[in-house]
């Protein structure tokens, strides 16, 4: 198994190389100048061309290229044109809102996802299993912005249930540890503060965990119907055993594989960074701020995001890899085969 992972780890190389090249290229090539968009509609030439030289946009793009990649391996990601600070503090003060929302989303999205999924495959052709897949598909088919707007509408402007957006109320936020408010909170023993921050995120960790919970739904039925056709699970109930342990025991536990691939990419997709959800409630992660610098052209940051966000891809696979072993040792042994 070791020998597997460091092997995964050497064909990350040549995959994050490809990453940084293209955006990059895309950057420099397709992206307006950004020194007009940060000196102003009315800056002279000569303040253009300044600014340019003191970020090294005039440099040959060999050159800028490799001061991208250096700056990849030394922790050193360049400055924001904008707020003039490192583009890994920036990102850093971010990223821990773009965790805590996604972690509980792919949380919430497994959770109920798995169990409808179960139980439609259990009770296929039953009201149950058209109750939900029709729960499904409506997850599939509602956009995400029109789903967290009409559930502040609802629970926040009707009801007045829930916030309807930001992380917590400022004068609750809790010292810096962590970054994550639910688990600061807790480290500080400051059950209000605790209680406010997951009052915050119900309604984001629902509407960014809706699409997930469909997705996993459809394909923990689809697995569990083709498992429970099995000739093993036909014996298991031959020789009397309990029906519930034959579904979780021996049914789930072998389909469970396709779901774990399916909730490893959806967790490495909320970890990049969910927009929509993020601009709707005025969460600020790192989602929202990175199409704010796309559309400012906000080299630096743009190029830091997307190679964290190919980081986390890659690693959500390799961990996804590492996960199948112990799910189904065949594929363990297997690998040492090879």
């Amino acid at each position: 198994m070791l020998r597997y992972v460091l092997k995964r780890l050497l064909q990350v190389i040549p995959v994050l190389i490809g990453v940084s090249i293209i955006v990059f290229t895309i950057l420099r090539v397709f992206s307006p100048d950004p020194a007009p968009v940060v000196l102003g509609q009315h800056a002279t030439a000569e303040a253009v061309t300044e600014w340019r030289n003191a970020n090294g946009l005039n440099d040959p793009l060999p050159i800028q290229y490799f001061n991208f990649i250096k700056g990849i391996f030394t922790g050193d990601l360049g400055t924001s044109y904008y707020t003039k600070k490192p583009v890994l503090d920036e990102i850093t003060s971010r990223f821990p809102a773009t965790i805590e929302l996604a972690v509980l989303a792919t949380i919430f999205a497994s959770i109920f996802g798995i169990l409808i999924g179960v139980v439609t495959a259990v009770k296929k052709n039953s009201i149950w299993d058209n109750l939900g897949m029709f729960f499904a598909l409506i997850g599939v088919s509602i956009p995400i912005f029109w789903l967290g707007i009409m559930l502040i509408i609802v629970f926040s402007g009707t009801l007045g249930w829930l916030p309807s957006g930001q992380r917590i109320d400022p004068l609750l936020r809790p010292n810096k540890i962590t970054g994550l408010y639910l688990i600061d909170t807790l480290l500080k023993g400051d059950l209000r503060a605790f209680k406010d921050a997951a009052l915050h995120l119900v309604l984001p960790v629902c509407a960014l965990g809706m699409y997930s919970m469909a997705i996993i739904a459809r394909m923990t039925r689809s697995s569990m119907l083709e498992t429970l056709n099995q000739d093993y699970i036909r014996t298991a109930r031959a020789k009397g055993v309990i029906k519930n342990r034959v579904i979780i025991h021996h049914a789930l536990r072998n389909a469970l594989i396709p779901i774990v691939t399916v909730i490893g990419l959806q967790l490495g997709a909320l970890l990049g960074g969910s927009v929509l959800t993020e601009t709707v409630f005025s969460w600020p992660g790192i989602g929202s701020y990175t199409v704010n610098c796309i559309l400012k052209s906000d080299f630096p940051v743009v190029q830091g995001v997307v190679m964290l966000i190919a980081i986390i891809f890659v690693l959500m696979n390799l961990l996804v890899d590492i996960i199948y072993a112990f799910l189904d040792p065949r594929i363990k042994y297997s690998k040492k085969e090879g």
